[in-house]
């Protein structure tokens, strides 16, 4: 049977103590247990032993009690023994409660916002930003970092620009209030100088300027039932080239940015290269990628997703860290963290979670868009 998991977790400062405990039933004992398997686990992606576990855990029990309480564990779905002989390792149930444990914690050390704080380099275009952050999470946690920009549908308008390119052919340049810039070739029914452009340009901008894409929309349609629409060449250039502009784009989405996708091949073992290869041809696949992504878009509070369900291909037994955040301009991004089954979700977890918080606190206002 499949698994999949998605967690949410809840910003602020709560306590470091028995929540996700009691949410799974465990006692504090059997809860030590499995956090002390999955550590070590997620450590070296062997079995664990009972005797590897009496090391270091700080319950005081003998390896035969560990193993009692392991087999306990194992007969709850939390834990899993892969061969009669070998140790165990944790289900994604089991995984699940270690997250939610990791997702109730503060929030990262002083140094370690310091140090993120001075990556993440404020100013500059959109795009750009985003593309600092994924450079940033795949740098700092190791992984893949991933940075989605919004679609340019959801967003407010800062002003548009025609260009013309030929004979019945014209650019359509759409600028947000966040910075986004969405370019758009349009085929026209007539001729357009530049100048007449321009006016329909400064129109448009002047009247649509903060303003949502669908309320435009509506604008222009209301405009092409008025009659000076017809005999006004403004306006009539506006009703043609604007609503087209602005027009519902099923294909349109925000543009995904990557960064560290070549470690996961540095660091598959010799039995997942194959579908890791089919991974990162998949990275490639912008729409495939867009739809996993995009049930993330709300709330400002990391997701963990684990199990097959996520996986973009066969046995690619993956994660997934991710947290949306909201601009000013009401625009929502998403950055996040990909990696194998078994990242280190103790320090993924809390960087994802501040870079999220630092995109939507900075204020970003997109310097250098168009």
């Amino acid at each position: 049977m499949r698994s999949w998991y998605i967690w949410r977790g809840k910003r602020g400062t709560p306590t470091v103590g028995s929540g996700a405990t009691a949410r799974h039933g465990l006692s504090a004992r059997e809860f030590e247990i499995l956090r002390e398997v999955v550590s070590l686990y997620l450590a070296s992606g062997e079995p664990i032993a009972s005797a590897a576990v009496a090391r270091t855990s700080s319950t005081g029990l003998s390896s035969p009690s560990i193993r009692n309480v392991m087999a306990e564990l194992s007969d709850r779905g939390l834990l899993a023994q892969p061969h009669t002989s070998a140790g165990r390792v944790p289900s994604d149930e089991g995984l699940r409660v270690f997250v939610d444990h990791v997702l109730e914690r503060p929030a990262l050390e002083d140094r370690e916002q310091r140090k993120l704080r001075a990556m993440l380099v404020a100013g500059g275009p959109l795009e750009e930003v985003l593309e600092q952050a994924s450079r940033v999470l795949a740098e700092v946690t190791a992984e893949v970092g991933v940075a989605v920009a919004p679609t340019v549908q959801q967003v407010v308008l800062r002003s548009i620009h025609f260009v013309e390119v030929s004979t019945r052919r014209v650019l359509a340049v759409v600028v947000t209030q966040g910075g986004l810039v969405e370019s758009r070739l349009l085929g026209v029914e007539r001729e357009y100088g530049q100048t007449e452009l321009d006016r329909i340009s400064n129109y448009c901008s002047e009247n649509f300027a903060g303003l949502a894409l669908g309320e435009i929309r509506a604008r222009v349609l209301q405009l092409m039932l008025e009659e000076r629409a017809q005999w006004d060449d403004v306006l009539s250039g506006v009703v043609e080239l604007a609503r087209r502009a602005v027009r519902p784009d099923e294909e349109a989405s925000g543009e995904v940015f990557i960064r560290g996708a070549e470690r996961l091949l540095a660091t598959a073992e010799p039995a997942r290269l194959d579908a890791v290869r089919r991974l990162l041809a998949a990275f490639g696949d912008k729409a495939t990628l867009l739809r996993l992504l995009n049930q993330f878009f709300s709330g400002p509070v990391p997701r963990v997703v684990l199990g097959s369900h996520f996986s973009l291909v066969e046995g690619g037994d993956l994660g997934l860290v991710a947290s949306s955040f909201e601009m000013a301009t009401g625009e929502v991004g998403l950055v996040g963290v990909i990696g194998s089954r078994r990242m280190d979700y103790p320090h993924i977890i809390p960087v994802v979670d501040f870079v999220s918080r630092h995109l939507a606190e900075s204020g970003h206002g997109g310097e250098g868009g168009a």
